[in-house]
């Protein structure tokens, strides 16, 4: 090639001649395809490239298939030098003397490496123009030198905008380059997002690098996804997929990353221009480690499915299954086996605890020394709701659940280490259930015979009273109804037609006591007591038959005193007579079971109030005769 400053017209004819040649010289610049080619002399043939008004602006490529550019536009062209050499390596240093920087260094690099091959024509002309542009003493863009060629070639407007944009994108995406992983899991379970960038000097991305990706441990790429990529001006991403538990990593190499120097060749002539054939590569990896799936743990909340039932019921735990948050109440999904998709499943053990005399408090841990009814197991496989086994409460009082899971219940077994234990609270009011006590009340009159006037007590026996509610009355109330015409039958229900006779009340207690007395029988008939107790909280309402034996007692009008017996007129009773017992008593109800009130009446009398109305007509009668036979005597005795 020529130089175009040769062309002055105030120089001399021979020096103008000499700068011609020159400038023919150095438009020789290398060619990239053979079919392309023409010969220039040292093996070197044209390329890609286009043939401007004065020289050819592109690529030239030898025998062996190495593709180069011109540089030092000053000096002759290739073909003015019996040979190369084999080629240097390192800082490109223009034909002046001068360094280039490290910066000019790793854009020349970035520049031959993404576009010095190409084989478009229009591609490898930019090329050449941006290598002059750093290369050339004076040939920086917006140079005279630069801008004189531009004239003198007119090479399309859109050549030389690629040109100038190419060399603006060499310095801006030149290295050293750094790789940047950054991974996050993503929205489907098991799946973790990677995104790779490849950043040049200025921390920009750089693009048109070649880059492949290798995993370890449990993964795989998505199918769709690819391991081998070409960077650009946005971050690659990838899906890598879970194949199995355990932690693995993901690395990005870049082979051939150009670094801040170049390789060229030099004529064996000093005044022949050398030839730009490739960047100097070096590779440059990063890797990520992937982290292991975090450990969850399951949480379990609990309700009784009944919170008050009876003794010998049966009783289930329903379970509200969950994966608890992770630190920052951070959201832990629940484990699914990775490849498949099934869910971790563990054991849930649930005891349910009593009977407790008392309503159980609120701990961390279970007291010592508390009853247990008994353990069931569930297994569950995810977050639901699930139902436990039953059990039975035997007898009154407070019962409650605790629940635990151990990480060794798990399956797969090898998700073990992946499952934190758990472990329930003592005493949760959702988790309890309370057997009432069922109470009983027995009772027995004092007696079971009386007399108008009398009065009677209740012996009272209770047992199955549980401990007493707050705000309860804690009494038993004994109603006494009658009088009835006959001996009542033991009935559940109170008649409607009975009347209240009198009330006492004793405190409730599980043992014997005595009532006070019941008010006096005004008249006679029968009576029977019915046993209340209203229940609380704690203890069931009792309410004992109507008519028990045990509880009735049957009242006589009191029998009137029995004369002395008749004598001859004149005669009176001999003192035996006057001091004989009386006859004892005759009842025509039930044995008594207690001992009747001591009475002077019944002493002398045992028949009821009708026997004695018929005897005392009896006695009346024999009284009349009597009186009779006394006036006869008497008049006979006149």
């Amino acid at each position: 090639m020529l130089s175009l400053h040769s062309l002055s017209l105030r120089r001399t004819v021979l020096r103008a001649v000499g700068a011609w040649l020159l400038l023919a010289a150095l438009l020789l610049v290398p060619q990239v395809q053979p079919s392309q080619a023409a010969p220039v002399g040292a093996d070197w043939t044209r390329g890609a490239g286009v043939h401007a008004a004065v020289h050819f602006v592109g690529q030239y490529k030898d025998a062996h298939g190495r593709v180069a550019y011109c540089t030092d536009f000053e000096r002759l062209a290739p073909d003015s030098s019996g040979g190369y050499d084999g080629g240097h390596s390192g800082g490109f240093i223009r034909s002046d003397g001068t360094e280039l920087t490290a910066a000019e260094n790793s854009a020349l690099s970035y520049l031959l490496h993404r576009w010095g091959a190409t084989s478009d024509n229009a591609t490898a002309a930019s090329v050449q123009l941006a290598v002059w542009a750093l290369t050339s003493p004076g040939m920086a863009w917006d140079s005279p030198g630069m801008k004189a060629i531009l004239r003198a070639e007119q090479l399309p407007a859109d050549i030389v905008a690629e040109a100038r944009s190419m060399t603006g994108t060499a310095f801006s995406e030149a290295g050293p380059y750094t790789v940047e992983i950054g991974l996050k899991p993503a929205a489907s379970e098991g799946t973790v997002s990677a995104a790779v960038e490849v950043l040049g000097a200025n921390g920009q991305p750089a693009a048109g690098l070649a880059a492949a990706a290798e995993l370890s441990g449990p993964f795989t790429l998505a199918e769709k996804e690819s391991s081998t990529w070409t960077s650009g001006e946005e971050p690659y991403r990838l899906k890598l997929l879970r194949t199995g538990l355990g932690s693995g990593s993901l690395k990005v190499s870049i082979p051939r990353t150009p670094a801040a120097a170049v390789q060229w060749l030099v004529p064996n002539r000093g005044d022949v221009q050398r030839l730009l054939f490739a960047a100097v590569v070096e590779p440059r990896d990063a890797a990520a480690a992937i982290a292991d799936l975090p450990a969850f743990q399951p949480a379990v909340a609990t309700k009784s499915s009944a919170a008050r039932t009876h003794a010998g019921a049966a009783v289930h735990d329903i379970l509200t299954v969950s994966s608890a948050p992770g630190a920052g109440n951070a959201s832990v999904p629940w484990l699914s086996v990775p490849g498949t998709d099934a869910p971790v499943s563990v054991e849930v053990v649930s005891t349910l605890w009593g009977p407790l005399d008392s309503k159980p408090v609120l701990r961390e841990i279970v007291p010592e020394e508390t009853p247990r009814v008994g353990t069931v197991t569930t297994r569950v496989e995810g977050p639901g709701e699930y139902n436990t086994a039953e059990l039975v409460v035997p007898a009154p009082g407070w019962y409650v659940w605790t629940e635990s899971i151990n990480p060794e219940s798990a399956l797969p077994a090898a998700a073990a280490p992946y499952v934190l234990a758990w472990q329930g609270q003592f005493g949760i009011a959702a988790e309890t259930t309370f057997v009432p006590w069922v109470p009983e009340v027995r009772t027995q009159l004092s007696t079971n015979n009386a007399l108008v006037g009398d009065q009677v007590t209740d012996a009272v026996t209770g047992s199955g009273f549980g401990p007493p509610a707050p705000g309860s009355e804690g009494t038993i109330t004994l109603s006494m109804y009658g009088p009835l015409t006959e001996r009542p039958l033991p009935v559940a229900e109170i008649p409607a037609d009975a009347r209240l006779h009198s009330e006492v009340t004793v405190p409730v207690l599980n043992g014997d006591q005595t009532s006070d007395a019941f008010a006096a029988f005004a008249d006679p008939g029968c009576y029977t007591v019915v046993a209340t107790y209203a229940g609380d909280e704690h203890t069931n309402a009792f309410t004992s038959a109507f008519g028990e034996p045990s509880e009735t007692v049957c009242v006589d009008l009191p029998a009137p005193a029995e004369p002395a017996e008749p004598t001859e007129p004149g005669e009176s009773a001999s003192p035996a007579a006057k001091d004989a017992p009386a006859a004892p008593a005759v009842s025509d109800g039930p044995a008594q079971a207690v001992p009747p009130l001591q009475r002077p009446e019944l002493a002398q009398t045992g028949a009821r109030a009708e026997v004695t109305a018929g005897a005392a007509l009896v006695l009346l009668g024999l009284g009349l005769a009597c009186l009779h036979q006394g006036g006869a005597f008497r008049r006979r005795t006149r």
